[in-house]
């Protein structure tokens, strides 16, 4: 049974949202994020990366760094920027541009539905990434940034939340910086609020999409404040506390959209292109293409390929897929190219730590792509996305994906529902 929870959000002024709201901290590099912050100094990037706001190159430790942010976060509310409701709320949060739509539905979760395995995931957590991310939640008392959701596609629930858009109670409309067109409702009817909480408890797994780091973080906070109170006053868990949950946007899986993750090998000058040529043909058909463009698979177990400025497109051999173990993570695409043709031809052992191994995803990666290209020191493949069925199949396993094998498009905008624990 999901547990989801109304919640007092702490949010931008209507006026003031397109201004406030960014990307989310780890899809925005440091360059970006400081020439966003310097045409935009009301950018949340301010409180969600806040290294981008010092000089380049200055280091400081993780709690140096929540605390600027914490500064940042306290600074906007002092000027009123944020505005705290006075009762629980949900909200509904839409994305939409030309290609695509999707309408989530913003409610807290349950720290205690992680732990039982009701939350799912199917990505590991990078220990540094986590480290910081529990200082900046523990520091601000606040989570700043909603997680990506996803639950199996339910009429019901879907209806519901169709219908509630219809009372046309709109906070926000919006275009973010990355065209993208953001429409969000409130929720403060007790009716409805009640239908939804009623309408998830047949749901007995959520999926975690995007915000592995965010969630496993806020569960840690959690303990942590739990351990600190134990030692004080002494006593059980309160699950009343509003540590012990943490924001999300649910989203159905068939409104979900993912992206591929490229890779990209930087390649020595003697590097032999006939021998290795010659030996990808054993492993798949290889057709050369006449045009220059990038090539974009449009079905699994398909790769496009860049060498010395030639677009290739390559299908796996029948024969070599049927050798391949039955195990969903082996048969994913990106570990098929990992294990038959990065590590045995190109020496690429360890994904996340050969310097010579590039990845490019998003709605721009074409662009980076053709540049690359342009260089010819690059061996490109370009793959086909990650299907959602795969990822829920791969979290009720328990198992987790390689490196770099999603990414969801479009990004839920952090500053937008700040889920504030500091008043307990």
């Amino acid at each position: 049974m999901a547990v989801i929870k109304p919640f007092k959000s702490l949010r931008p002024k209507e006026d003031l949202v397109a201004r406030i709201s960014s990307l989310p901290y780890d899809i925005i590099g440091w360059e970006k994020a400081r020439e966003i912050i310097d045409i935009n100094p009301d950018s949340f990037l301010r409180v969600v990366k806040p290294e981008a706001a010092l000089e380049q190159g200055v280091k400081k430790t993780n709690l140096q760094l929540a605390k600027i942010g914490a500064k940042s976060l306290q600074e906007f509310i002092e000027r009123k920027v944020f505005i705290r409701e006075d009762k629980d709320c949900f909200y509904l949060y839409r994305q939409s541009n030309n290609l695509y739509y999707r309408i989530g539905l913003v409610a807290c979760l349950s720290v205690k539905d992680y732990l039982k395995g009701i939350i799912k995931r199917h990505e590991n957590v990078n220990v540094k990434t986590y480290q910081g991310r529990v200082s900046h939640i523990k520091t601000s008392k606040t989570h700043t940034g909603c997680i990506l959701v996803v639950y199996k596609s339910n009429k019901n629930i879907e209806n519901l939340i169709a219908e509630a858009t219809i009372n046309k109670n709109i906070i926000y409309s919006f275009q973010s910086d990355d065209g993208i067109e953001n429409v969000c409702w409130k929720i403060d009817q007790k009716e409805i609020i009640q239908f939804l909480i009623k309408s998830f408890q047949p749901i007995d797994s959520l999926y975690i999409a995007d915000g592995h780091h965010r969630a496993a973080a806020a569960v840690e906070v959690s303990q942590l404040i739990e351990l600190e109170k134990k030692k004080d006053k002494g006593g059980d868990t309160d699950n009343a506390k509003e540590h012990m949950y943490f924001p999300a946007v649910l989203i159905p899986h068939t409104q979900i959209r993912i992206l591929a993750y490229h890779r990209l090998i930087k390649v020595a000058s003697d590097f032999d292109q006939k021998d290795f040529l010659a030996k990808l043909q054993k492993i798949v058909h290889l057709t050369q293409l006449v045009s220059d463009t990038p090539f974009l698979p449009t079905e699994k177990n398909e790769f496009g390929m860049n060498i010395s400025g030639k677009w290739y497109y390559l299908k796996l051999r029948e024969d070599i897929l049927n050798k391949q173990c039955d195990n969903i993570i082996d048969r994913l695409d990106v570990s098929l190219l990992q294990n038959l043709v990065l590590k045995p031809l190109l020496g690429i052992r360890n994904p996340q730590k050969d310097d010579r191994l590039e990845f490019i995803g998003g709605e721009d990666a074409l662009v980076s792509i053709n540049e690359k290209a342009k260089q010819r020191t690059f061996i490109i493949f370009t793959l086909f996305p990650t299907s959602i069925d795969d990822v829920i199949e791969v979290s009720e396993r328990k198992q987790v994906m390689p490196p770099k094998s999603t990414w969801f498009e479009p990004k839920v905008r952090s500053g937008i529902f700040l889920h504030p624990f500091n008043d307990e």
